[in-house]
């Protein structure tokens, strides 16, 4: 298309910077901005309103829509940065991820390049706000997957609308009614508890409503046939300056993570409405207070390098921040605030704007053939994604080396504890949650000659049926794999042959329980019932299935810090100081395990906490650090965890 006749705007370069700086703050560990991921809506409204309104300028003046110039472009905006980061995360995946990262991150790879990174997020049924243990480098990849999405059938959109409709109102109604549908579509999916969230928080039909907000506003506010723009009177766009303002910077402080209202009640097209008013400020040429504050030069070339920002950030902290290199918040947040900033600059002063201007041969002058540019980095970083998930182990072998313990038997957690006995007894099925996944999938057997593990546990997997509610009105209930793993582990228990079920009593019952429509806690007898059932039905299982004897392990002290946590968890710190006493030392849990294995003559207590917790909570034993984050123990620690564990299954089996 002819060059636009439409000036620059630095507000709305401004706009952008601001909620993109804001956005990473809280993914760099500014909790206190529970709503910046409200923001993501305000770059759908702007994107959908910018490109919409070049479409509708392009088919008035010239009478069509060159969509390969469109897709061109697009592709010389977007792909030159989305390279390179990929090529980072690979090399992420190879020296730093887990083995959990490593195995997703060929489809992850394929998905970001394919555009469709929401879809698979959905579903792999990931949580957005759930933990950091194991997300993927790309998973903020679904906001690009959205709007290529949306940028693929926008200018036939726009193109069917102008031939159909000839009203320019009429055509920004329908866009308007499409936001409406859009918002009713959502809410009729709903977000009722955690297995909905991913669907109505990535899904493109429930986000589309902001991208329909914005398009309305690029047709309305489109050159006509003079080149002159509407305008709306002065103090309509100060006025919507400032409901802008409020409503979009307020959805910061109002907004939580798990606000159902967002998706059940329209919250979504609220934002996006006021959304559309900050921009509609923004974009208007005439002086205002709103073009002097977002048009501040260095929030503008903020602005510029949002791209970058947004597609660096996230592999940044994952990488290098979450205290991974330094144990301190603040230096947290400013090494992986210098890193993104610093990089994203650099990609778009030597990569992005070369391209944007003069294409590949901004890079390569001597390139005679444009798309091997395109498909040559394409293959190579599908490939070697590939190749890094194919290469990823499904389990730790035997003696794996990336488990850093000293040479030599597990140092003792307690000073003369009961060693295992070689084949008392052989074979052991492990049930729980993620804490004996990990201590099972990571278990080296050449300093337990004689025994074998059978791991009948699942990450998140709950001990009972019930939702958990980490807020009023937040629950999340047993994933599918771990209802499927209740059912199926007695038989395999049998067809294993295994003599011992050792349970692992899970500190997630310090979380409150929906039972029988009322929010109940450990303070509760009848939640104290419900888990005294349960363990009875688990031990009945195990006794059916073969099992000789049943052993618990209880629950050991921790010591979370707030940062640290996923975002449920930091909701439970802020609103309940009873339930994060317990989980720092589950007194109240461990003494309900006590007084279940007493009421069985064939159930027998690992007094786990005991042994860690005596003295209080331990950092570190023999230089080992124990937990390497709030919940899980440390690799290097596994051995010695499972030294004193199976110390004591030995010693209890004997006295059966």
């Amino acid at each position: 298309m002819a060059r636009s006749r439409l000036g620059y705007s630095p507000a709305l370069d401004g706009v952008r910077g601001l909620f993109m700086l804001c956005f990473m703050a809280f993914h760099f560990g500014v909790t206190w901005l529970t709503g910046a991921w409200v923001g993501i809506n305000l770059f759908f409204v702007l994107s959908a309103f910018l490109i919409t309104r070049l479409l509708v300028e392009e088919k008035i003046t010239s009478g069509g829509i060159d969509a390969i110039a469109f897709y061109t472009r697009r592709a010389r905006r977007l792909l030159p940065a989305l390279f390179l980061v990929l090529g980072f995360v690979i090399v992420y995946a190879v020296l730093w991820a887990d083995d959990t990262v490593r195995r997703k991150i060929g489809g992850d790879v394929m998905a970001t390049l394919g555009y469709v990174m929401n879809w698979r997020l959905i579903s792999e049924g990931d949580q957005y706000f759930g933990t950091l243990g194991g997300a993927t480098p790309l998973r903020h990849a679904w906001t690009l997957a959205i709007e290529e999405q949306f940028y693929v059938l926008v200018p036939f959109v726009i193109l069917a609308l102008m031939a159909l409709v000839r009203s320019r109102r009429a055509i920004t109604l329908v866009l308007v009614i499409g936001a409406v549908l859009s918002a009713v579509w959502t809410a009729v999916l709903g977000f009722h508890d955690a297995s909905d969230y991913p669907r109505v928080y990535y899904g493109t039909d429930a986000r589309a409503q902001a991208l329909f907000v914005g398009a309305a506003l690029g047709v309305w506010l489109a050159p006509g046939r003079s080149g002159a723009v509407p305008t709306f009177p002065r103090p309509v766009v100060l006025g919507a300056g400032v409901v802008g303002v409020v409503t979009s910077i307020g959805a910061f402080f109002v907004v939580g993570p798990y606000s159902a209202w967002m998706f059940n009640l329209g919250g979504m097209l609220f934002f996006a409405l006021g959304a559309a008013l900050l921009v509609l400020a923004c974009a208007d040429e005439r002086p205002s207070w709103v073009q002097t504050i977002f048009g501040w030069r260095p929030l503008a070339y903020a602005g510029r390098l949002s791209y970058g920002l947004y597609l660096w950030h996230w592999p940044i902290w994952l990488a290098f921040g979450n205290r991974r290199l330094v144990d301190n918040g603040i230096a947290n947040f400013v090494i992986c605030s210098v890193l993104t900033v610093g990089i994203a600059h650099l990609s778009y002063q030597y990569i992005e704007r070369p391209v944007i201007k003069k294409g590949v041969r901004g890079l390569f002058p001597t390139l005679r053939t444009r798309a091997v540019a395109v498909v040559v980095p394409v293959v190579l970083l599908a490939g070697c994604g590939l190749a890094i998930a194919h290469s990823a182990p499904t389990s730790p072998a035997p003696g794996d080396t990336a488990i850093a313990a000293p040479a030599g038997p597990p140092p003792m957690i307690v000073k003369g504890q009961e060693e295992y006995v070689s084949g008392e007894p052989a074979r052991v099925g492990v049930y729980g949650d993620s804490v004996p996944f990990f201590l099972v999938d990571r278990f080296q057997s050449a300093p337990f000659p004689g025994v074998t593990l059978k791991n009948y546990s699942r990450e998140g997997c709950d001990l009972l049926a019930e939702p958990m509610s980490w807020a009023p009105g937040f629950q999340m209930g047993n994933e599918p794999l771990c209802t499927q793993m209740k059912k199926d582990w007695p038989a395999k228990f049998t067809q294993n042959d295994d003599q011992v079920l050792l349970v692992w009593a899970s500190p997630l019952l310090a979380v409150p329980h929906v039972v029988g429509g009322e929010r109940l806690w450990l303070d509760d007898p009848e939640y104290v019932h419900l888990i005294d059932e349960r363990l009875d039905t688990v031990r009945k299982e195990a006794v059916d299935a073969g099992a000789q004897q049943v052993q618990i392990v209880n629950v050991p002290c921790r010591k979370p810090v707030k940062e640290t946590l996923p975002e449920e968890f930091r909701f439970v710190f802020d609103s309940n100081p009873k339930i994060v006493k317990e989980y720092k030392d589950p007194t109240k849990i461990n003494a309900i395990v006590d007084d279940w294995a007493a009421s069985h003559d064939d159930v027998a207590v690992v007094d786990l906490h005991g042994a860690l917790c005596s003295d209080g909570y331990q950092e570190k034993i023999d230089g080992i650090q124990v937990f390497n984050d709030y919940l899980h123990f440390s690799p290097e620690a596994t051995p010695m965890i499972w030294s004193y564990v199976l110390g004591e299954v030995s010693a209890n089996y004997a006295k059966r």
